[in-house]
């Protein structure tokens, strides 16, 4: 069942993105739309994707995963019919509003119920199979839509749409016949709103991981904003070179993703935080050396190994969080932090229009760092309740990202530097004056 969602989650994502980036050149040609309206359209998708993953969680932790992600892949399929059929602007609205909801309630849904079938020390692994699934639907998906728009065009929507209408009906065949062991992982009593919010809202420490989660969102969505907007305007061939960036980013990702998962899988989580988000940061400011190729491409390799690392371990350590009858609202919650994705396009146009594209560069940066802190001080009020102190978390970091022998080093040569330090001083004591009357006389000679 597992290994089916995982194909699911390729086939759903190619299928989308056979039509979806074409939808803004569809609004803007066919239907002409204002580029206002364009992007109110495109920001509707956003809004859905972030406000109804909750609510599709709690619902599937209700009535049951199987039962919510059939009914919202049906309700999905009528979205891409309707993306053709509509000619009116707030029609439009409304259908990318309900796609972004169909979206949401599917894919935490498709995700807590790869955890519920799978043992806590596999699901990493998992949900990092899940995210190479995504990329590999994202590189398959616009190679055939641009074939079939420039041949269909906009009846590619009804193309995505039969292809959702099919992966329906395989899911409820799946579901049928692995009947038993979704049951068998479904909570006994029943799950109440009012008692799903509490608990949620009380959790701070996913507070913590969503404020994380919607910075590492917003400074992740300069790739798909800022970058190409400054490759365009700053250097020659910068379309070219954006379609390369992006396709070594998601190849990166599928070729990459199963070996630094197994390095990942024995360290601790906020330790593949750290390095991850480190690895992201500098990849950015590395943006700003220069206009060559070159720099480009060493950057983007930087941030997609950060990327790799802070996708399925940010979802490991809401999983870790979740109890067993609120992980489909855990799950949901946690697609609060896609906001990021609204908020990221409109700082890092304001910040290029503002200071210029090096400094843009290097306050997205640091921008990115922050992801740290709030994971980090998640992490710890996480810890706490499990009786471990900050000391041991700490060590462990250190001892994961290899400090400790630079640590000890440290610690063994400060004798030695005492002395030198010591030297130094007694030096200046007993010689400064001679030293100064010395460059004094040299000064007045010449």
């Amino acid at each position: 069942m597992v290994k089916f969602l995982l194909f699911g989650t390729v086939f759903t994502r190619t299928a989308a993105f056979m039509s979806l980036p074409f939808l803004v050149f569809y609004l803007t040609h066919f239907i002409h739309l204002t580029p206002m309206q364009v992007g109110t359209v495109m920001a509707m998708m956003g809004l859905g994707a972030a406000l109804g993953g909750f609510f599709g969680g709690y619902l599937s932790d209700l009535f049951g995963r199987g039962f919510i992600m059939t009914i919202s892949l049906f309700a999905w399929t009528f979205c891409f019919f309707g993306f053709l059929i509509a000619q009116d602007y707030m029609f439009f609205l409304i259908l990318s509003l309900a796609h972004g909801l169909c979206r949401a309630f599917f894919e935490p849904t498709s995700q807590a119920l790869m955890a519920d079938l799978t043992i806590p020390k596999k699901r990493l692994k998992v949900f990092s199979y899940r995210y190479t699934a995504i990329n590999i639907g994202m590189v398959i998906g616009p190679f055939l839509g641009t074939y079939l728009f420039q041949t269909i065009g906009a009846y590619t929507f009804v193309i995505t749409g039969l292809l959702f209408i099919v992966f329906s009906f395989m899911l409820i065949g799946y579901l049928a016949k692995y009947k038993r062991d979704i049951k068998h992982t479904r909570p006994a009593a029943n799950v109440q709103l009012s008692k799903c919010i509490h608990v949620i809202r009380k959790d701070h420490t996913l507070g913590y991981y969503i404020l994380g989660g919607m910075i590492f969102y917003g400074v992740y969505s300069q790739l798909e904003s800022s970058l190409p907007m400054f490759l365009t305007n700053e250097i020659e061939q910068g379309e070219e070179t954006y379609s390369l960036l992006l396709m070594m980013n998601a190849l990166m990702v599928i070729l990459f993703q199963p070996l630094i998962t197994n390095w990942a899988e024995k360290k601790n989580s906020l330790s593949n935080i750290i390095l991850g988000c480190l690895l992201f940061s500098v990849g950015y400011a590395i943006f700003s050396l220069g206009n060559q190729n070159l720099i480009f491409i060493s950057g983007t390799i930087l941030f997609t190994l950060g990327e790799i690392l802070i996708f399925p371990v940010s979802n490991q350590l809401v999983d870790q969080l979740a109890k067993d009858q609120y992980r489909g609202a855990y799950y949901g919650a946690a697609n609060f932090a896609q906001i990021g994705l609204s908020w990221g396009p409109l700082a890092g146009s304001w910040l290029y229009n503002q200071i210029g594209a090096p400094m843009m560069w290097v306050v997205i940066s640091l921008i990115a760092l922050h992801i740290i802190w709030f994971y980090a001080y998640g992490y710890q009020l996480y810890m706490k309740k499990q009786g471990i102190g900050a000391l041991s978390i700490l060590y462990q970091i250190f001892n994961d990202l290899k400090l400790i022998p630079i640590f000890k080093f440290t610690f063994k040569m400060i004798p030695l530097i005492s002395i030198l330090i010591g030297l130094l001083f007694w030096a200046n004591q007993q010689f400064g004056e001679k030293i100064s009357f010395l460059h004094h006389w040299m000064l007045s000679s010449m």
